[in-house]
């Protein structure tokens, strides 16, 4: 009995530090964001617009390409798709175990809100200006996949998802709608993930 509580405990710690581990580098990237904006002078004003209703809508609408993806890549049973399946089973769901719904909503907010600050807000906005919008939405899509590099798959992949995430920053005209999008298909993604399934990136 003693035992395992002590072993629950251990596993309950290890979980609070791979949780906050994750948090604080998300976390870390809004910084980076804040800080790389404010070096090269790059501003946020403006690209929060378009009123939330409008938001809401283009968000949910936005996110059903990426969830579509997920589940075509779910149901095939391509050797890449394959190949991709066995990366995640051996070394994300290792990470995410135990990790509970509040710290998969926190985990998929700060990733939606950092990631899209710092790779759409101050990057693709930041080079749009010497270099034009579609240069510096590829060039941001590559540093987005190079990012998520964790395998040749998983780096094209993530570069199409940041590719359509720039887009929809574009059509738009806010930064929130992308934000949007990123959150809801890695809460859905996560939560997937975690109730052991085999699930895409």
């Amino acid at each position: 009995m003693g035992g395992d509580h002590s072993r629950s405990d251990s596993e309950g710690e290890a979980t609070g530090l791979g949780l906050g581990r994750m948090l604080g580098f998300e976390l870390g990237l809004g910084v980076l964001a804040l800080l790389l904006a404010w070096a090269f002078g790059v501003s946020f004003a403006g690209q929060f617009g378009g009123g939330w209703a409008g938001t809401l809508l283009f968000g949910m609408l936005g996110t059903v390409p990426m969830l579509a993806l997920l589940v075509g890549l779910e149901c095939s049973n391509a050797a890449w798709v394959e190949a991709l399946r066995g990366f995640v089973r051996r070394h994300l769901i290792p990470l995410f175990q135990g990790v509970g719904p509040s710290g998969v909503f926190l985990l998929a907010l700060s990733a939606g809100v950092c990631e899209e600050l710092l790779f759409r807000g101050v990057i693709q906005t930041g080079l749009a200006g010497p270099f034009g919008p579609w240069p510096a939405l590829l060039l941001a899509s590559l540093l987005f996949g190079l990012a998520h590099a964790m395998t040749r798959a998983y780096f094209v992949l993530t570069t199409v998802m940041g590719l359509y995430l720039g887009l929809l920053q574009i059509w738009t005209g806010s930064l929130l709608v992308p934000m949007l999008v990123h959150f809801l298909y890695d809460w859905v993604a996560l939560a997937w993930l975690l109730r052991g399934r085999r699930v895409a990136p």
